[in-house]
């Protein structure tokens, strides 16, 4: 447990400077109580994500048009205008999420390998013909991995632009070993997760199931991501620590809620869910006052508690 908190430490330089960061955040909560209603955290953004108050409309992540890639010429044929697959603007577009798709196939394989990979070899999965556009396809390919499957990219040495891929947020579970092998799973994992902290750290199992209907999950079998979500979620996810799943007291019929487990709070924190929840909406944790007031005080308690455990270990 001291490897959490000597990361939050890091995280959290001066204590003093983050104790008056929450009151500034608790002060804008309490101005803002009467224009953030209670419909704020049900609201979605994009897939099932939660939007910040009064956000402005934005344009639909770049994984949302990976996944509505055709498999074939002839689908994507049938599907769109003829006038419209001459347009050159068109085909450009349409080529450019192809290799976005190609480069996240790739990217995939070398975690799955947990291998290396460098620029040169992901212009090489690119083709040189798309040099121009790399950045861009680079880009939307790491946000895909992110958002889709909790992978990060970390570069590891700038001189040849090398990379490692690893699972987002200090979250240390993959699910590989589950019954769709070689698909991470920790993109849902951390979804389930900011859904529950977003809605009051407590959520019913009707709410989880709606959101993730939102982004396809749950209506029915993904064999792409699990063969039974619901199963992934309820069992899996309970059974490695990351949830915890109740039945209400007294409840009839009985209904069940989901809570944070004890390895989802030893291995990430509110504010890293919150921050991951931003970034998807284009927008900062402060848009979202009051819980980012709590994770605020979230890393106030983390630090508090090394340092007093640091402490017990001198004496």
């Amino acid at each position: 447990m001291a490897e959490p908190h000597n990361t939050q430490c890091c995280n959290l330089q001066d204590s003093g400077q983050a104790q008056q960061e929450l009151a500034n955040a608790q002060a804008t909560t309490a101005e803002g109580d009467e224009e953030e209603t209670s419909t704020t955290s049900h609201q979605v953004y994009g897939g099932g994500i939660p939007s910040p108050p009064q956000s402005p409309q934005r344009a639909s992540s770049p994984c949302v048009a990976l996944a509505s890639i055709p498999d074939g010429p002839s689908e994507e044929a049938s599907i769109k205008p003829s006038e419209e697959l001459e347009d050159p603007l068109y085909l450009l577009h349409h080529a450019q999420y192809i290799k976005v798709y190609d480069l996240v196939e790739f990217l995939l394989c070398k975690y799955r390998m947990k291998a290396f990979t460098t620029k040169a070899e992901m212009l090489e999965c690119v083709g040189r013909a798309y040099d121009e556009y790399y950045p861009l396809i680079f880009s939307e390919a790491s946000e895909c991995l992110k958002l889709v499957f909790g992978i990060d990219m970390v570069e590891v040495d700038a001189s040849v632009h090398s990379y490692i891929l690893g699972t987002a947020l200090g979250i240390t579970y993959d699910g590989m070993l589950t019954d769709v092998q070689g698909m991470p799973k920790t993109g849902l994992l951390i979804v389930v997760l900011g859904v529950i902290f977003m809605e009051g750290n407590c959520v019913s199992e009707e709410i989880i199931w709606e959101k993730l209907n939102n982004i396809g999950l749950c209506g029915g079998r993904d064999p792409y991501i699990h063969k039974d979500p619901r199963k992934l979620i309820s069992e899996e996810f309970v059974q490695e620590g990351y949830l915890e799943y109740r039945q209400v007291p007294n409840s009839d019929p009985p209904t069940h809620v989901f809570l944070w487990g004890p390895r989802a709070f030893a291995e990430t924190t509110k504010m890293k869910v919150l921050e991951f929840f931003a970034s998807i909406a284009k927008t900062h944790p402060t848009a979202y006052p009051e819980r980012y007031a709590e994770a605020l005080e979230d890393e106030i308690d983390r630090v508090q508690t090394w340092i007093y455990q640091r402490m017990l270990q001198q004496v």
